[in-house]
């Protein structure tokens, strides 16, 4: 992975959270109910927000990223995906912390790991902490043969 500070696609001109906004307002048009002229200025802003725009947006986000493939995120850097990146500068509008919640919903697994899977991964968890507790015993035991701690 190569490190690099990455710079904006958007020009001094250019809002990325109006971006965002268009692109969800363009999928709500292709589902057939545009959004609102009212709907717009609540994503794009930090106030409270209808419970049902709430969960139409969501759908519309999980639409969004259901269409993005990683290849397009490399392709158009102004992407619904690659937008949100630049959108939450200035403050947390409505739209970003959407986006941020359905993506954290489309990567999280949905059910606990299953039997033997789950008890592997538990004694893998243990092993490690019980490896790290005697690399610190290791470590003091080191320094102090070193320093001649009693």
């Amino acid at each position: 992975m190569s490190w690099f500070i990455k710079r904006s696609p958007f020009g001094r001109d250019e809002d990325p959270l109006g971006h965002m906004v268009e692109l969800l307002s363009a999928e709500a048009i292709k589902d057939g109910v545009p959004l609102t002229e009212r709907d717009t200025e609540i994503l794009a802003n930090v106030e409270p927000m209808p419970e049902i725009l709430r969960q139409r947006a969501k759908e519309l986000i999980t639409r969004i990223y259901e269409s993005e493939s990683p290849d397009e995120w490399e392709r158009d850097p102004k992407c619904f995906s690659c937008s949100l990146q630049w959108a939450g500068d200035r403050e947390y509008p409505n739209i970003v912390a959407l986006a941020e919640e359905v993506a954290c919903d489309i990567a999280q697994p949905s059910a606990p790991l299953p039997g033997w899977k789950r008890v592997k991964d538990k004694l893998q968890l243990l092993s490690c902490g019980l490896l790290l507790v005697l690399l610190m015993f290791a470590i003091v035991a080191i320094a102090g043969f070193l320093f001649g701690w009693k």
